[in-house]
């Protein structure tokens, strides 16, 4: 027995619609800006699980999912720390991101000047990845009150701030295939 498709009620399909048509230019600027961010040689290799959370932070980014932005940037900059770390002879496995970070510092991984952005990334990606006090100061709520801005403008900005460094680690980190 063959198995059918339901079909899609008309409602949806024209609800979908006008979401399209009503976020298409805030879409369009956010392509642009990533765009201007993203360039990269035009074939890489690499670890499949970064190369897809390279691909799909874009893809969130693009379509206003900034918090999801956010924490696939992370893990990006850490994916491509761990594994330079890694090649290098600095540790083996796959320590707390804090520690990554300490030891790429240490170690001159990355310029000097990056580490104090990417650790307040790492704080403001931390409410999402886990649970925190409602009063942390790296939660959304108190940003909210502390900045008066809306929580979108916040969220926004931060994803920016991410994909800008995940780009930028992701570049730095990239080695000539062998």
């Amino acid at each position: 027995m063959a198995h059918e498709e339901p079909e899609i009620p008309q409602k949806l399909l024209d609800a979908l619609s006008e979401y399209d048509r009503s976020t298409r230019s805030q879409r369009a600027e956010r392509v642009v800006w990533v765009g201007k961010q993203s360039s990269m040689p035009s074939v890489i290799m690499g670890r499949t699980e970064t190369l897809h959370l390279l691909n799909e932070a874009r893809e969130v980014f693009v379509n206003g999912h900034f918090a999801s932005a956010l924490m696939l940037a992370v893990s990006v900059i850490e994916h491509s720390l761990v594994e330079e770390c890694q090649l290098r002879g600095l540790f083996e496995g796959s320590p707390p991101l804090t520690q990554v970070l300490k030891v790429a510092e240490d170690n001159n991984v990355l310029p000097g000047d990056w580490f104090p952005s990417l650790r307040l990334l790492v704080h403001r990606r931390n409410p999402y990845a886990h649970l925190k006090d409602p009063t942390h100061e790296h939660g959304l709520g108190r940003r909210v009150r502390k900045e008066k801005l809306h929580p979108q403008v916040i969220l926004q900005r931060d994803a920016e701030t991410g994909l800008k460094y995940m780009y930028d680690v992701f570049r730095a980190t990239l080695r000539e295939a062998a």
